[in-house]
């Protein structure tokens, strides 16, 4: 503003002295007046001068109250959102200590009856079998599947809260190596099942290798166990290279499943096919979810019934 008000005074001043001399000359204004006018000329000069200046500053003044006033604005509106920020950080706190209580009341309060059912009903399984006829057996033996069904829905609620409230170690992780690990565990947990895995090379991703193991496994387990039926089940882990960056998925030709219900995917204990068919707690999605939501990246999924399924997920950079 210095500048413009600096600008003005000079170009008034000049314009002032080349209008006020030609009109001067023009009057034809004797010899011995034009002291006289031209002192006058100054006078006038330094009135007009000091009140267009002092309107410059009046207005620099109002710019600068505006200024201040929109500063103080802001600082207010940013002190409110530390508040507020300070507010839900207490609130996400005080979740996460009732988060922990319930984890510890599930995996203590809950199981101690638990493991007396489970306990007892697989006594009388060992000791009390001969004794029994065969409806008491098939009740005894649903009790006792029921208590070891319920111990690991415990298990992997428990999981899912603690991978919820986990804090990231990121490093540089050989995805490929990775995918290639846990499918050498998949053949030697699964023995008499041979599939044919395809791993894309060169995928190096920056993530916790601590969960996103458990995602990968989670994701080639539920490959591996929606391609049962297939007589050549395949298994492809690969990545796309797109111009928002790379979207890494996990193919299979299983049995796939009507997209009208994908979104039910990825909801704890939500299941497309009875446990009957495919045996688990419905669990496993939800975990992948978390973890990508950990890392800023997002998962979905395309299938058509009887063609297999693809995952897609994506991973912050």
């Amino acid at each position: 503003m210095s500048r413009t008000i600096t600008l003005i005074y000079f170009i008034f001043g000049a314009t002032w002295v080349f209008i006020t001399d030609r009109l001067l000359t023009r009057l034809d204004i004797p010899v011995a007046d034009r002291l006289q006018w031209q002192t006058l000329k100054g006078w006038i000069y330094v009135l007009i001068s000091t009140a267009l200046l002092y309107l410059l500053l009046r207005r620099q003044q109002r710019r600068d109250a505006a200024s201040m006033a929109a500063l103080m604005q802001s600082q207010e509106e940013v002190q409110r959102m530390n508040s507020d920020l300070e507010q839900h950080a207490r609130r996400l706190e005080l979740a996460n200590r009732e988060a922990e209580s319930f984890a510890y009341a599930v995996s203590h309060d809950l199981r101690a009856p638990l493991r007396g059912m489970f306990g007892f009903s697989q006594i009388l399984l060992d000791s009390a079998a001969d004794g029994l006829d065969e409806q008491t057996l098939h009740y005894l033996r649903r009790i006792h599947d029921a208590g070891q069904r319920m111990s690991c829905l415990i298990d992997d609620l428990l999981n899912l809260s603690r991978i919820s409230r986990s804090a990231l170690e990121r490093r540089p992780v050989d995805l490929t190596g990775l995918a290639a690990d846990v499918a050498a565990s998949m053949q030697e947990r699964y023995p008499d099942r041979p599939v044919q895995v395809r791993i894309a090379g060169d995928m190096h991703v920056h993530g916790d290798l601590r969960l996103l193991r458990i995602a990968i496994d989670n994701l080639l387990n539920n490959a591996w166990k929606y391609t049962g039926r297939e007589s050549h089940p395949e298994i492809e882990v690969g990545v796309q290279r797109t111009s928002a960056g790379a979207v890494y998925f996990v193919r299979d030709n299983g049995v796939g499943f009507d997209m009208n219900y994908a979104e039910m995917l990825f909801s704890p204990f939500q299941r497309l096919h009875a446990e009957a068919e495919f045996p688990g707690n419905g669990i496993g999605l939800a975990t992948v979810q978390r973890i990508l939501s950990l890392h800023g990246g997002r998962i979905w999924a395309e299938a058509q019934p009887g063609r297999g399924a693809t995952f897609y997920f994506t991973l912050e950079p």
